[in-house]
């Protein structure tokens, strides 16, 4: 028995022995490695931003030697579909004495998709404030990334409060629904393991490890719903959620947009208060998005409707579209789809076809009204619901920050004053004139707030913006990236005309698209 039982001790000792010798060799290892290399940038992000892993902005050197902060390499990835090293994506590491700074938040829309930020609003603005005010240091830093809902960008929030800053700019919103969905898998992870993951991915040694094995950045949980595009953005990746639910699969619940409502009004309040702590002035925009010219991705009926009613319902909807589509007597179509609303006023499809009745019959108010009302019931939103909008302008009074009404801004600069393709590339993604319009808007509400300088002392009339012509004629790959971004976005929302004649447009330009080749030789299948 004895003898039996005496090898156990050795072998113990020697599991043990063997455990503290790979654990020292790590040890060692990562203790080396932060001797002789003293970067520690984090270049790959499994977190997908949801950790404050890497951060949103990292030192570096300009090439004439200027120490500055810059947009990391983990999150360039991501940033833009032009590249990383795109302008107002850094800003001095020491702000000069009596400088102005500015940020601005956001998803892909304040990043300047499908332009990239050297045409954002963000970019105007500079233009604007250095023409008004050549005397005064002036950086005006774009931190949207494309993708980015109000989840990610509390922290990105948190730290700009570390760096400054004198107005925090905020144009945000259009991702909320899409975010929840898409990042499921990150967002439920368990927090134990969402800590000691991220300890890992801050060591030398995995960092190391991964840049030498060529690690692409990948979200923890198994790989997200995707685009079948190769060439397709991890920012554009995050629109399937938008084709699966045109499809009719995975709409989001009551319990879901009453959760995404909640989340946004809290993480705006956080980002109030984060930035008012940190001495900021603070700016919010109102949303918009292309009502009248982009038709509501998916509609569904409301959840007690009865049979009977719904075969009601179907036949005046149809004895509508027949008037507009043969007749072409949308006074009568009104009439048909006004008895459908009143049979059910929750199919968005519906608001959108009365919508465009009354515009044809130049009634614009209350086509606007029934505009609005299909984007708030599309079941695949967006991003500009009027419930959003008016926390914002609460949100405003509550901090005494800046508002700034784009909406309205568009409205009243739209030609029929409904908002569509005159300022919209796509769903949500403003045109250079419609960023051209977002700088003035937010130059002059600055200028009525005294800010960063007396209105007095501004000098007006110093500039005007080019004729957006005149900007596609000077960068002839902006129409390149707007046609692409268009394409992809008619192909998620399922509109496969637009999406072919995006393509075709691409293809005219540059017949070597292979993109845009395959879309079409696809869509003829």
């Amino acid at each position: 028995m004895v003898h039996s039982g005496a090898p156990v001790v050795p072998r113990t000792v020697k599991i043990l022995s063997a455990l503290v010798f790979g654990i020292g060799l790590v040890v060692a290892t990562e203790l080396l490695l932060r001797l002789f290399d003293s970067d520690g940038k984090v270049r790959h992000d499994p977190f997908a931003g949801f950790s404050g892993v890497a951060p949103m902005f990292e030192p570096a050197v300009r090439d004439d030697g200027v120490s500055v902060y810059r947009l990391s390499g983990a999150r360039a990835s991501i940033s833009s579909p032009t590249g990383p090293r795109q302008p107002q994506r850094e800003f001095l590491a020491s702000k000069p004495e009596g400088a102005f700074r500015a940020f601005v938040i956001g998803g892909s829309s304040a990043a300047g998709v499908p332009y990239g930020t050297r045409y954002a609003f963000s970019a105007w603005l500079q233009k604007r404030l250095e023409a008004a005010l050549p005397d005064l240091p002036i950086e005006v830093v774009n931190a949207a990334i494309s993708g980015y809902a109000s989840r990610r960008l509390l922290p990105v929030v948190r730290e700009i409060a570390q760096y400054e800053p004198d107005l925090l700019i905020i144009y945000m919103g259009h991702n909320e629904v899409a975010e929840q969905r898409h990042y499921a898998h990150l967002i439920g992870l368990d927090p134990r393991v969402f800590r000691a993951w991220g300890w890992v991915i801050q060591t030398r040694l995995y960092q190391l490890t991964a840049q030498l094995l060529g690690v692409a950045p990948q979200p923890l949980g198994g790989p997200p719903p995707q685009v079948d595009f190769s060439t397709a953005r991890d920012s554009m990746q995050m629109f399937a959620v938008l084709h699966e639910r045109a499809g009719a699969r995975g709409y989001a619940t009551p319990r879901e947009l009453e959760y995404r409502y909640l989340l946004y009004e809290f993480n705006l309040r956080e980002m109030a208060r984060v930035i008012r702590d940190a001495g900021s002035g603070l700016m919010v925009l109102t949303l918009s998005q292309n009502f009248s010219d982009w038709p509501p991705g998916a509609s569904s009926h409301r959840p007690d409707l009865q049979p009977g009613d719904l075969a009601a319902w179907r036949g005046l909807v149809q004895r509508g579209d027949r008037l507009v589509n043969q007749d072409r007597n949308c006074e009568a179509a009104i009439a048909a789809y006004a008895a459908a609303i009143a049979i059910d006023a929750e199919f968005a499809e519906l608001h959108f076809k009365l919508a465009n009745c009354y515009r044809e019959l130049g009634k614009l108010p209350v086509a606007r009204k029934h505009y609005r009302a299909a984007s708030d019931l599309d079941r695949v939103p967006h991003g500009a619901p009027t419930s959003f909008n008016s926390l914002l302008r609460d949100i405003a009074l509550e901090h005494d920050a800046i508002f700034v009404d784009v909406d309205e801004e568009f409205t009243q600069a739209s030609g029929d004053r409904l908002v569509g393709n005159d300022l919209f590339s796509d769903m949500m993604h403003p045109n250079i004139h419609a960023h051209q319009l977002i700088a003035a808007s937010v130059a002059r509400a600055m200028r009525q707030a005294d800010l960063p300088a007396k209105a007095d002392l501004w000098r007006t009339g110093t500039y005007s913006d080019p004729q957006p012509e005149a900007v596609y004629h000077d960068d002839p790959r902006l129409r390149v990236q707007e046609l692409t971004v268009q394409c992809f976005a008619c192909l998620l929302a399922r509109l496969d005309d637009c999406a072919r004649a995006r393509a075709e447009e691409l293809l005219a330009l540059d017949p070597e698209n292979e993109p845009a080749r395959s879309v079409v030789d696809r869509l003829r299948k």
